[in-house]
């Protein structure tokens, strides 16, 4: 996936897309939070409870499902470098060093593909930042 290809586009826009329905979830999730005490044990305010769970829980099905649609449109240009790893680990190379000799050999080879791969996992970061602080400015601005 090329972000600035036809393919990468769609990808990228229906990411962005599928946030705004995280920020609720996260905000509802913050707005019945504030009215738990998860320190001591209380059957009384169970609903809230369960409701609080509930959105924190639908929340991270959602986010990893739009980051899983967002990234398969990447993974069918890494199955080679997924054997490359698989082989290094099968040759006793520890998890972290043959990821990153993956990515180094990526990079030697196929430049705009890291550049992709690091875009990839960059936008994602910057998505689950931008859920949480708009959920964090929606509380606030609820609680004045």
């Amino acid at each position: 996936m090329l972000i600035f290809k036809k393919e990468g586009q769609r990808a990228l826009l229906e990411f962005l897309r599928n946030l705004t329905p995280q920020v609720l979830l996260a905000t509802t999730a913050l707005l019945l939070w504030i009215h738990l005490d998860f320190k001591r044990f209380d059957l009384s305010n169970w609903p809230s409870t369960v409701a609080f769970f509930s959105c924190v829980g639908v929340f991270w099905l959602a986010f990893l499902a739009n980051l899983n649609q967002f990234v398969d449109a990447l993974l069918d240009n890494l199955t080679v470098y997924a054997r490359f790893a698989r082989r290094e680990r099968v040759r006793g190379v520890h998890r972290w060093r043959a990821v990153f000799r993956t990515l180094r050999t990526m990079f030697t080879h196929r430049r705009m593909l890291f550049a992709d791969f690091l875009g990839t996992v960059v936008i994602a970061n910057i998505g689950l930042l931008t859920v949480t602080i708009s959920a964090l400015n929606a509380l606030r601005a609820a609680l004045r």
